[in-house]
């Protein structure tokens, strides 16, 4: 009973955010269910790494790693047929965004965050959205428009997570499509592709990491006699 209990507690132990929990518990999901199928076909392997690596990518930190991705399509479409890499790639990405909605949304809701909702340039981004949302987020989905401005307004304008997934989808899916199918006619070697990656996360992850410290400085209280 007590290593049960232990095991159930590390199970449901909230990682970080609630993002970053889904992005946990989503990821291991995916190695458990290939761990029998990787086992006798090694191809499987490689398709549930990518699949985590397209969660990771693709979530709390996509901002910050806005040319990470791609690289990984590249070298996959290499291997295997960019059909299949970009169907397994958008299924991850739905299943973040999914996630991404609904916690954005609730976020965005807090109190703290009136002023933000209410500033002249949210409420007029916000409307100019409406006009066709579905055309702004299949837009940015495959474009290079940045995508975490759809994964902000969606939210806030009260978009269907329905059609927001749908116009996902087209946009997403033939962009997937595009740079894995690249992969085969780029003249740049695998090394340099994943060494490529490998840098833009070490950099997207330590100036994330930077300005939250910065942030905790300055909302930490100073001690008396600090600034004399």
């Amino acid at each position: 009973m007590t290593r049960a209990r232990t095991i159930w507690r590390v199970l449901t132990k909230k990682r970080g955010s609630p993002l970053w929990d889904g992005v946990v518990r989503g990821t291991g999901v995916v190695g458990l269910i290939a761990l029998y199928p990787a086992a006798r076909w090694p191809d499987v392997a490689a398709f549930a790494g990518f699949v985590c690596l397209t969660l990771a990518l693709n979530g709390p930190l996509s901002p910050v790693l806005p040319a990470a991705y791609e690289p990984v399509l590249m070298v996959m479409g290499r291997v295997y047929s960019p059909v299949l890499v970009a169907l397994l790639g958008i299924l991850a990405i739905l299943y973040i965004e999914l996630l991404n909605y609904h916690l954005y949304r609730l976020a965005l809701r807090h109190r703290r965050l009136d002023k933000f909702r209410e500033s002249r340039l949210v409420s007029a981004t916000v409307k100019l959205f409406k006009r066709s949302p579905f055309f702004c987020v299949w837009l940015a989905a495959w474009s290079p428009l940045p995508y975490w401005t759809v994964r902000l307004l969606a939210p806030i304008a009260g978009y269907p997570v329905g059609k927001y997934l749908v116009a996902t989808f087209l946009g997403r899916g033939p962009r997937l499509w595009f740079f894995a199918a690249l992969g085969g006619f780029v003249p740049i070697s695998t090394a340099v592709l994943a060494v490529f990656t490998i840098v833009m996360v070490l950099v997207g992850v330590g100036g994330a990491a930077i300005v939250r410290r910065v942030r905790a400085r300055r909302l930490s209280p100073q001690p008396a006699g600090a600034g004399l």
